[in-house]
Formats: C-alpha cells, sequence, structure tokens
C-alpha cells in the first residue's frame, strides 16, 4: 500500500504536490496503511516543517492523484 499525502507550502498554501510512501507489510493490506498512517504523516510532518499536510489517503500506486 502507498500512502499518499498532498503537501502544500505552510507560506503559499497554493503551492501543493504529492508525497507518496511505501507502508504496510502488504501491498493489499489497507487496515495495515491506516494503522500506519498517523505516525508515518507525523514524522514526515516533523521532517518537513515548512509544508502543512492538506489531505491524505491509503491506496494502491495505480489509483488515482489526490486533488487539491
Amino acid at each position: 500500500m502507498n500512502l499518499v499525502l498532498l503537501v502544500c507550502l505552510s507560506g503559499s498554501p497554493d503551492v501543493c504536490h504529492e508525497e507518496r510512501m511505501l507502508i504496510g507489510a502488504s501491498l493489499g493490506d489497507a487496515r495495515m496503511c491506516l494503522a500506519s498512517a498517523v505516525p508515518a504523516i507525523a514524522e514526515w510532518s516533523e521532517e518537513h516543517p515548512g509544508y502543512m499536510i492538506s489531505r491524505w489517503k491509503c491506496g494502491d500506486a495505480r489509483e488515482a492523484r489526490l486533488a487539491h
């Protein structure tokens, strides 16, 4: 499973891009992704203080992108 984050610059919230992380033991285990998402999001936020996370989802790498 991929954790897909839509992240925006804190000072320019209209400037956004996607970040993807492989998460969970199994590529098809959505529950594992959801359970692991909050700590992964917190860690990413701490490592990237100039960004805010606008939205996120767990999904297959082939799924549609997140929209603004």
